[in-house]
């Protein structure tokens, strides 16, 4: 099939030499290098914020902030630690009896340190600051959420508690936002390549003029010096959509190997389901190819009109 697609097509019209010979595979490349990029990139938005949705839906976190120490320096009074221990006991106690709650957990103080460290650094000024209690709760589906929080805040009015729908709502709208700059920076760039497939092919129809006059002359008609260029534009287009996807995918493990090597959770949930992968590797191909019909159709048929 390959070797059928890529055979040396036979040309009344000498379209693969002279200057710009291979202009339209180079295009067409770099079309479907940036094109595919734009769509991993729109996937892996995708993926990781379902995964963020998913992991931060169904959840809240109670804190209950920590007694504080002496202005002088020194431990909490000992009234103030107690009454801080009820508190998290109470709340647990309603938490582990609530019918809305499936799970909760009250967060280690090296799970705290962690979640701090990014903003404090390794400071051995974790180890003296008083650290707040954090609970991690997990609720049953169509949990009444407004009337746990206040059952939290009748047993302890000192407690906050973050249902992370700020959260999901400002991760919705930067990935929205992105997406959106993504499509639009897709849009632009098969425009261009649009124009770009065009003129070529006006101008090897221009460079090739004395050629397509002799064959009106001896009667061939439009359609048919069409598709002599129509064919020299697929078979280019066909040639650099593989060589831009091979350059995608390099780039791709590139970036992968890079990745891996960062401390970071962003990488680990940018997975593209065999599905998406299929659309990566074909769609290009499709559109490619779709592109360089329609282009070099409706432009050698509109500048062979002008032609006496």
């Amino acid at each position: 099939m390959s070797k059928q697609l890529f055979k040396k097509y036979s040309y009344d019209i000498a379209l693969d030499e002279g200057v710009g010979a291979h202009l339209v595979s180079l295009v067409t490349g770099l079309m479907v290098f940036f094109v595919t990029l734009a769509l991993v990139v729109n996937l892996g938005l995708s993926t990781i914020t379902k995964n963020w949705v998913t992991g931060l839906s169904g959840t809240l976190t109670v804190e209950i902030k920590p007694p504080l120490a002496p202005a002088e320096g020194g431990k909490p009074s000992d009234r103030e630690q107690e009454r801080f221990d009820n508190s998290v006991q109470q709340i647990m106690t309603l938490l582990k009896g609530s019918a809305d709650v499936s799970e909760s957990r009250r967060l280690t103080a090296d799970e705290i340190k962690n979640l701090i460290e990014p903003w404090m650094g390794q400071s051995a000024a974790l180890d003296t600051i008083p650290l707040p209690a954090l609970i991690d709760v997990k609720l049953v589906k169509n949990a009444d959420a407004s009337h746990l929080q206040s059952e939290i805040k009748t047993v302890a009015p000192s407690a906050t508690v973050d249902t992370h729908t700020d959260t999901l709502d400002d991760v919705k709208a930067l990935v929205n936002t992105a997406s959106l700059f993504v499509f639009l920076l897709t849009g632009v760039i098969v425009l261009l390549a649009v124009v770009a497939i065009s003129g070529i092919v006006r101008a090897k129809l221009l460079i090739h003029q004395p050629e397509v006059e002799t064959l009106h002359l001896i009667g061939a008609s439009d359609e048919y010096i069409a598709g002599q260029f129509r064919q020299h534009t697929l078979r280019g287009t066909l040639k650099g959509a593989l060589a831009g996807l091979v350059c995608t995918f390099v780039t791709l493990l590139v970036i992968s190997s890079v990745t891996h090597t960062l401390d970071t959770n962003i990488f680990s949930n940018l997975q593209l389901m065999p599905l998406q992968w299929a659309l990566l590797i074909v769609s290009p191909l499709l559109v490619g190819s779709l592109i360089a019909h329609l282009t070099a159709q409706a432009t050698v048929l509109k500048e062979l009109s002008r032609l006496p």
